[in-house]
């Protein structure tokens, strides 16, 4: 499915990646695109590499786990970085990614029986909020815009999908794909159009600490 492709580069460059673990700004010792690593045996669960990219025993982790969470919250990732930290490459960030948008897909695809036939920018401004937001975030939070989306109602759903916290670029991002969405249905067709994959940029020219220290000092 490539809106999943496209919904897994626009994350990671709203998000950032991070790839040594660090506080978020709850407290929660993360890694990756948001990656909440809820105890040490998840860390270790992961493949943590070194910086030649090597695995590293589960003993380094735990270590490195203990160092993090011991550590003020809310700083910068650069922060929590070691000369040691152990690091996770690419494409097990991508993996990791990518399970949680299929989950949320499926979970999107079970809220909407006509999820499947939605025009691809819909879904991407729908992938954006519930991974920002939480099933129950978006499900229960934004009761107007989810009645405009089960209603295909996509030019309404635009004026509805405004948050709180993220930041105006990416707020006016998922609100331009709700407006493709119009334009797609108003134009005949449920696929993908071209208009919005040429102002999708890619993200994954982002992937780096500075998008995720940004999103950080925006809150």
């Amino acid at each position: 499915m490539a809106y999943l492709d496209d919904s897994l580069a626009h994350l990671e460059g709203f998000e950032g990646i991070v790839p040594w673990m660090y506080l978020d700004t709850k407290g929660f010792v993360t890694v990756g695109v948001g990656e909440m690593l809820a105890n040490a045996s998840r860390a270790q669960s992961l493949g943590f590499v070194d910086a030649d990219s090597q695995p590293v025993a589960p003993a380094v982790i735990m270590a490195d786990y203990d160092r993090v969470s011991a550590l003020p919250q809310a700083k910068l990732p650069a922060f929590y970085r070691a000369p040691g930290s152990p690091v996770l490459l690419h494409p097990e960030i991508d993996s990791l990614l990518r399970e949680h948008l299929t989950y949320f897909d499926e979970q999107l695809s079970q809220r909407f029986a006509a999820y499947p036939d939605f025009p691809d920018p819909a879904k991407l401004g729908l992938l954006d909020m519930i991974f920002n937001l939480g099933v129950i975030g978006l499900f229960k939070g934004f009761p107007t815009l989810i009645e405009h989306v089960q209603k295909r109602d996509w030019e309404n759903a635009a004026t509805q999908c405004h948050r709180n916290g993220p930041n105006p670029e990416r707020n006016e991002w998922a609100k331009q794909q709700f407006l493709a969405a119009a334009g797609t249905v108003t134009s005949g067709s449920e696929s993908r159009p071209d208009a919005v994959l040429a102002d999708a940029p890619d993200q994954r020219k982002k992937r780096s600490v500075a998008s995720a220290e940004k999103r950080l000092r925006s809150g």
